[in-house]
């Protein structure tokens, strides 16, 4: 592996007779052990750090979704408890798409820089949009906002903290969120479905 400082091409550090003979893997992909080591790291830090930073993502992006838009929001998790099936059917091919797009870009942009950037935007719009789910989920405890969230924070924190489940069920959440926004968008915002 590369130091993460070297710019230049991979085989800077051969003998000219190697240097000759490049491969035709792309050069992006000779930086793919950057890009696992900080995927590793992510995904190895402890269990209590990955729920704390779910939990505060939920509390910060539900908490300002319903104190600038009750209505809307209150919508959108109507829609995920009303047709839950449309909801991941909507939700759940564009999340996918997200995360492939994200994975595509990841192997095959050059510049480092553009791939962190590229990266975390599309998972951080993923992220945003996939809050109705969680809020959904809190509304089936209570109707009122307060304690919806309070569900909400806690279901992700549970999600954050369990490995693969945890995953699956995240990823499923996720699904009906982004899909009700997605439905609001292809119907409308006064359509009741």
């Amino acid at each position: 592996m590369r130091p993460p400082f070297a710019s230049g091409p991979a085989v800077a550090m051969t003998s000219p007779s190697i240097a000759s003979h490049e491969s035709s893997v792309p050069l992006a992909l000779h930086d793919l052990d950057d890009i696992e080591t900080v995927i590793d790291a992510v995904a190895g830090s402890p269990w209590y750090v990955q729920s704390t930073i779910a939990a505060l993502f939920t509390l910060s992006i539900g908490g300002l979704l319903i104190a600038t838009a009750p209505a809307g929001t209150r919508r959108r998790t109507d829609r995920a408890l009303e047709v839950p099936l449309t909801a991941f059917l909507y939700g759940c091919p564009l999340l996918s798409g997200v995360i492939g797009l994200s994975l595509l870009i990841a192997m095959t942009v050059t510049e480092r820089t553009l791939v962190v950037l590229a990266v975390v935007a599309s998972l951080l719009v993923a992220v945003i949009v996939s809050v109705p789910g969680y809020l959904a989920i809190g509304r089936l405890v209570a109707d009122d906002w307060l304690p919806a969230l309070g569900v909400a924070v806690a279901v992700s924190a549970a999600v954050g903290a369990v490995p693969t489940l945890g995953t699956l069920a995240g990823f499923l959440i996720s699904s009906f969120g982004i899909g009700t926004v997605v439905m609001g968008l292809v119907h409308g915002r006064d359509s009741a479905t």
